[in-house]
This record gives structure tokens, C-alpha cells and sequence, in this order.
């Protein structure tokens, strides 16, 4: 009887330590963010405003005028990447649900196009073309600035770290956002790879190839915390004035 009551006391008194470690426990610190350096204020009270970096990559087509996936452009050798800004800033005081994202990132896509082909432009129109000779490797590449727009939607945890900082924690939220995006086209190139007397060649071209001056589309994300799945499709022709009547569609991932 003893025993048990020994050992009921050693374990009455070891859950009372940890009960009074976690409490004792000092808040961990709050994660970089650029903008208390500019605001020191954001460090005295409960902020609405945060910035994120962005990155993505996933798989890029161009659909239209009848062109399959993979038909046209390879799948698995067409890409997306993009690396930006978002700031998230909640669309109500008392109401941490919903956001509006908006930022500024580079996007690159490119497509690996089949068939010994590549875009020629002749007169303001441009045109996908045979090359004349077998090559290894025919992509097209395009580089974008872009203002993404989104609401986002998903409940976080507010929590108040060292220095009394005030955060909203997102990282075990399901989060879901929709919108699109505006931009510029920046430079756009075509690289050609073949072989010639035994010898590798790569012949890399810039021209703006008539493609349109401004970009914009419609964009979706989903996942949990910081990684998503991303969807985008382009409402503006890749081509100026050309019978090549086709859209930038893409999915991936992206993280923050």
C-alpha cells in the first residue's frame, strides 16, 4: 500500500512540473517580416497586414484552335515557374476568414514544342513552322511581370510572441484562393538544340515574336498552411494578329 502511495505521489507531482514548465515556457520568437522595419509600430499591436515570399513551379500548356494537351507542346518538357511578393491583409478587423492577396512576381513559362517546329514571324504574324532539320530540343520562353490578385479564404490562430508581437498563423489552415493576375510581357526567346558534324549545337533567338504587350488571367490555389496546389489560364492570346489562337493554362505548386 505503501508502493501505490509513493508511486501515485511521484506521478501527481512529475504531471505538476510539466503543467508548470509549459506555463512557465517563454513565447518563441516572432518570424522575420520586413515590414516592422518599416512600420515599428506593428510591433506594439495586433497587425492585419503581411508579406510572404512566393515561389512556384509546375507544368505549362498553350490550348486552342483544336490543340490537345501534349499534342502541340510537350507536357513534361513545358514548365512554369514563379517568384514574387504577396502581402495578405485581412478584409475585416474583428474577422480573420477572409484576405486579399496582392503582390508582384516574375513568371517564366515556357513550352517544349514537337515535331521539328518552331515560331516564325513573317509580316507581324506569327506561325508555328517545320525547321527543315531534326533537332533535339525546339522551346519557346516567355518572361512576365505580374501583379496577382486573390481573396483568400481560411481561419487562422492568432498568437502573441515575445515583445507582445501579434501574429496570425496560418500554418495547419486549409486555405483556398481565387482571382487572377495582370502584367507585362517582358522578353521572349526560342532555343533550338541539334546536332551538327558531331558537334552540339544551341542557337537561342530574342524577338518579341508579336506576342501581346499585356498579359492577364485567371488564377485558383488550395492547400494547407504554406504549400498549395495552383491553376492558372490566360484570357489573352499569346500571339498578336496570328491564326495561332492559343492560351497559356497551368498547374502546380506553390509555397510561402
Amino acid at each position: 500500500m505503501k508502493k501505490i502511495a509513493l508511486l501515485s505521489f511521484l506521478l501527481i507531482g512529475g504531471f505538476t512540473l510539466q503543467a508548470q514548465d509549459a506555463n512557465d515556457k517563454e513565447p518563441e520568437e516572432a518570424s522575420l517580416n520586413f515590414l516592422d522595419q518599416i512600420d515599428s509600430t506593428r510591433t506594439t499591436r495586433e497587425v492585419r497586414t503581411n508579406v510572404n515570399g512566393i515561389f512556384g513551379l509546375g507544368w505549362n500548356q498553350a490550348l486552342g484552335d483544336d490543340n490537345g494537351i501534349g499534342e502541340d507542346y510537350r507536357f513534361w518538357g513545358s514548365g512554369i515557374w514563379e517568384l514574387g511578393l504577396e502581402f495578405s491583409s485581412q478584409l475585416s478587423k474583428n474577422d480573420d476568414l477572409f484576405r486579399f492577396n496582392y503582390g508582384l512576381s516574375l513568371q517564366w513559362q515556357t513550352l517544349r514544342i514537337n515535331g521539328n517546329r518552331q515560331f516564325f514571324t513573317n509580316n507581324d504574324v506569327t506561325t508555328l513552322q517545320p525547321i527543315g532539320f531534326d533537332v533535339d530540343k525546339s522551346k519557346f520562353e516567355q518572361f512576365t511581370l505580374i501583379a496577382p490578385l486573390h481573396i483568400e479564404i481560411g481561419r487562422g490562430e492568432r498568437k502573441t510572441y515575445k515583445n507582445n508581437i501579434s501574429r496570425i498563423d496560418y500554418d495547419d489552415s486549409f486555405v483556398f484562393g481565387i482571382g487572377g493576375y495582370l502584367g507585362v510581357n517582358g522578353t521572349t526567346s526560342q532555343m533550338i538544340k541539334y546536332e551538327r558534324e558531331g558537334r552540339n549545337i544551341t542557337d537561342r533567338r530574342y524577338n518579341d515574336y508579336e506576342t501581346e504587350d499585356f498579359v492577364y488571367g485567371l488564377s485558383a490555389y488550395a492547400g494547407l498552411g504554406d504549400a498549395q496546389i495552383f491553376v492558372k489560364y490566360g484570357l489573352n492570346t499569346i500571339f498578336k494578329d496570328s491564326p495561332v489562337d492559343q492560351r497559356h493554362v497551368s498547374i502546380g505548386f506553390r509555397f510561402r
